[in-house]
């Protein structure tokens, strides 16, 4: 492959101690910038009969990686809601080879819906697929004993072109599984923001609640939770821009100019974390650095689409996104990531694809 350099920042960075946590005692500078990017290929689809779909967030569970997708579009109606979409479904694969998939299917060709319907929600796509609702999974979280929680929005749909998130919800799962256990209720709902948890570092998941706070400008407030309390509500704090604390209503915005909810990770390449997004509106990919996953955090180094890297929509006016590392597949140094993104193709078409980044 070609290496593809881009610029640098240089930044500030701690040291780590044994447990790989910062050390605010250890400072030095290190440039974050990008030595190369490679495309690994796309995580395929159960079978012809699924044409597309997006997501691609990830978790591991007894030694294995689960994978969720959202909209995974169909060329059939299925058995489910009778609609040619499974709003939510998922694969199985290992870290030595995170592409190779499991994703049984019925004698149709179709995969499970990873997450149930309510009767409700059942009923009201039944009755109109395009006013419907979807439920579109996030990462899994190993809360221990064997279990995982898949955390997910509950999506209504509004005459097949509006989205609008209703709550963020929850599921167990265990390994091998490809229906998950839906828990009761919603873990966040409206009035309140809706924290969508989304990375885990040192025993504890962390939550975005990102929206628009300025002219193409999202921006994320941060929450957080002991692991093995994932899907229980009174177990979070926010953040307040000086300490974490009970009110979800005085969470401050802590990272701006991104085009969905970061994934953050401790870097020990960098000696600091990293969180990886997209622009808005954007197919370009941001990594950015921070002393402390509160911030502040630094401006963007960007990588662009380019022809063996990160590969550009095909699908016209359309855009990549949903950004993510995969901290279970970098190198055991940091100093290379693995991320994944949803890359349209066609109108209701699209890959997942990984790709790994190497930085200097």
């Amino acid at each position: 492959m070609n290496a593809v350099r881009y610029g640098t920042l240089v930044v500030a960075l701690s040291g780590c101690g044994d447990d790989g946590a910062p050390r605010p005692d250890a400072r030095m500078t290190r440039p974050l910038a990008i030595a190369a990017v490679e495309d690994l290929g796309l995580l395929p689809l159960p079978s012809a009969v699924a044409v597309g779909r997006d997501g691609g967030q990830s978790g591991t569970l007894g030694g294995k990686i689960l994978w969720t997708f959202g909209d995974t579009f169909l060329t059939a109606r299925n058995s489910v809601d009778n609609s040619n979409v499974l709003s939510a479904t998922s694969g199985w694969s290992t870290v030595a080879d995170p592409l190779a998939l499991v994703e049984p299917v019925d004698g149709g060709g179709f995969p499970a819906q990873l997450i149930p319907y309510t009767q409700v929600e059942l009923d009201a796509n039944l009755a109109s697929p395009t006013n419907g609702w979807g439920l579109w999974p996030g990462i899994m979280v190993d809360t221990g004993g064997g279990n995982g929680v898949i955390v997910f929005q509950r999506i209504k749909r509004t005459n097949g072109t509006g989205y609008d998130s209703k709550g963020v919800a929850t599921a167990r799962i265990t390994v091998d599984a490809t229906v998950a256990t839906r828990g009761s209720g919603d873990l966040f709902a409206p009035p309140e923001r809706l924290f969508m948890p989304q990375f885990v570092h040192e025993g504890l998941v962390y939550a975005w609640a990102c929206e628009s706070v300025g002219f193409l400008n999202n921006g994320c407030r941060i929450a957080r939770a002991p692991v093995a309390s994932t899907d229980v509500r009174a177990a979070y704090e926010f953040y307040d821009g000086s300490e974490w604390q009970p009110d979800s209503a005085i969470a401050q915005v802590v990272i701006e100019q991104v085009g969905g909810a970061p994934s953050v990770s401790w870097n020990p390449h960098l000696g600091q974390f990293l969180a990886v997004s997209e622009q808005i509106l954007s197919s370009t990919v941001t990594l950015r650095t921070a002393d402390r996953i509160e911030g502040p955090w630094s401006g963007p180094v960007k990588i662009e689409p380019s022809a063996t890297g990160i590969l550009a929509p095909t699908a016209a006016d359309s855009f990549n996104y949903i950004t993510l590392e995969h901290p279970e597949l970098r190198s055991e140094d940091g100093s290379t990531i693995v991320i994944s993104y949803s890359r349209p193709t066609a109108p209701f078409r699209g890959d997942v694809r990984l790709a790994r980044i190497t930085l200097q």
